[in-house]
């Protein structure tokens, strides 16, 4: 073998390494994968058979994967940012077929995306199902290891006014409201109260107003049913066992509270 073929393959080695290792760091940090029933690259649901097909794939890496119409774990519900978000897009030609998948988390930050998978067959079946096996090559030297972070006593929220914190009547602990003038609503039993309104040309997303017609949060519609990003924050508002619950990210805390949408 000619030595520009031994570097050439060594720097193909090396570079497949090192995107393996930026995954398994990237990855490791989130307990659970969600695949939507419908891909944006899909004109229907399950199209190819793909959604089911990346479900098992990423589950041979190790990975607890579901998809978006089954019911998740309580952590997950309870802490939405256990969760990452895969979606397939598809960047073909006439004569190739080309897939990456790409991983966001709940702050809809891009932690990853695999390689492109490329398939050439004209069966437009076989195609998808090849080049979507093919993407998965980028984890073929890694096993999903999920490491639970933990949070030292030091590095619990104190806020600087206790005077802007309200205690909750409810019993869930550490649960803080917020009363920030851009965010003060309603106070009803401990919880702030919205009234959502669609954003104007959608239907799935919404601006939440309070009880003085003062918009609070724009929310999001994130593919999966009663999960939703706050517009411009590093926020979700989520559904869990019938309450609303916002979780924010304040100076790279989490911070949950309940709250009342009525829509």
């Amino acid at each position: 073998m000619k030595l520009e073929h031994k570097i050439v393959l060594a720097f193909l080695f090396l570079l497949s390494f090192s995107i393996t290792l930026n995954a398994q760091k990237q990855l490791n940090d989130y307990k659970y994968i969600v695949v939507p029933e419908q891909f944006s690259c899909q004109k229907k649901a399950n199209d190819y058979q793909l959604n089911g097909l990346t479900q098992f794939l990423l589950q041979k890496q190790n990975f607890i994967v579901f998809l978006d119409s089954e019911d998740l774990p309580e952590d997950a519900a309870n802490n939405g940012c256990l969760v990452v978000y895969a979606d397939v897009t598809e960047d073909s030609s006439m004569f190739k077929t080309k897939l990456k998948i790409s991983f966001r988390n709940c702050k809809n930050e891009s932690i990853f995306t695999s390689e492109e998978g490329v398939s050439r067959d004209k069966i437009y079946k076989v195609a998808y199902n090849v080049a979507l096996r093919n993407t998965i090559k980028t984890f073929q030297t890694f096993t999903h290891n999920y490491k639970e972070k933990t949070v030292a006593q030091n590095d619990v929220v104190q806020e600087d006014k206790p005077d802007t914190i309200v205690k909750s009547d409810v019993s869930t602990p550490n649960l803080l409201v917020n009363t920030t003038p851009n965010h003060v609503s309603s106070q009803v039993f401990g919880k702030e109260v919205y009234t959502a309104d669609l954003i104007s040309g959608s239907v799935v997303s919404y601006h939440l107003k309070n009880n003085s017609n003062t918009r609070g949060y724009t929310i999001l519609y994130s593919g999966k049913e009663d999960v939703y990003f706050v517009k411009g924050s590093e926020s979700i508002v989520y559904k869990l066992n019938s309450q609303w619950v916002l979780a924010e990210y304040i100076n790279d805390n989490l911070k949950v509270k309940n709250i009342e949408i009525k829509f």
